[in-house]
């Protein structure tokens, strides 16, 4: 049997072999759920019991009585440090070390500066949303086109991606994966999107083999900055949540 990182950097290119434990799924479902409780508290005060009565998973629910784009940039979606602390805490970190060797969690970056603080964040998809969900990309298109061209890491490190469902419906909803597409070259150009540059791909990566991998809360997709992923459409009930953590670590790990 192949160990964690021979899968993430062999020919497969991703592993879904690592999953939360039941404490650690209620804990990490407590700390986001927080952070998003505490937005609506703020924005939309009467919503708040009825959020708190919905939940997370039923948050679509919810979402036609805000403005659900305004609400929730990336900015908003965030964990802050004492919630990453608290993670950092949990045995499936330990697990990741064992496999990849020690790393760091790559901090906050927007397209132009580091902003020091460790990155965790959530991600909201709600039934039958297209604009929820990220089309098929490569991580290290951006690793390499932000901070003006000279990329987000110094030389002689490399990334894992960890996509954790916290809620989702196997099969229904989920991260798509392209196995083995590490391993080929995909060209890209960066586009300007609303004053933002972009890395958008030159190839046609509508028949490359994009599979949605079944995942039951609290199973983690690990892969690596060449793997060409990419949300779907819910086709689910609920809405998903989901979380992403990048482990940055050395080269020669």
């Amino acid at each position: 049997m192949q160990s964690l990182k021979e899968q993430v950097f062999g020919d497969n290119g991703y592993s879904s072999d690592v999953s939360l434990s039941a404490d650690e799924l209620i804990s990490f479902r407590a700390l986001v759920a927080e952070q998003w409780l505490d937005t609506i508290k703020k924005a939309h005060p009467e919503l708040e019991e009825e959020a708190r009565s919905l939940g997370m998973s039923n948050y679509h629910q919810l979402a036609g009585k805000l403005d659900h784009k305004a609400l929730w940039p990336k900015s908003s979606r965030v964990l802050p440090k004492k919630s990453v602390d608290a993670i950092k805490s949990f045995p499936f970190i330990r697990t990741l070390k064992a496999a990849f060797g020690e790393f760091e969690i790559s901090d906050i970056y927007d397209t132009y500066q580091h902003h020091g603080d460790e990155e965790v964040y959530w991600r909201l998809v709600r039934p039958g949303a297209g604009s929820d969900v990220g089309a098929l990309h490569i991580d290290k298109w951006f690793h390499d086109s932000f901070n003006g061209g000279n990329g987000m890491f110094p030389s002689g490190v490399k990334t894992v991606k960890v996509w954790l469902p916290l809620y989702c419906e196997p099969g229904k909803n989920g991260l798509s994966l392209v196995e083995g597409s590490h391993l080929k070259t995909w060209n890209y150009h960066l586009e300007n999107i609303g004053g933002t540059l972009k890395p958008l791909p030159d190839d046609d990566l509508s028949n490359v083999g994009a599979r949605l991998i079944p995942t039951e809360p609290g199973n983690m997709l690990l892969f690596n900055e060449n793997t060409l992923h990419g949300g779907v459409v819910n086709q689910g009930q609920y809405t998903r949540v989901s979380v992403e953590i990048t482990l940055v670590i050395s080269a020669t790990s």
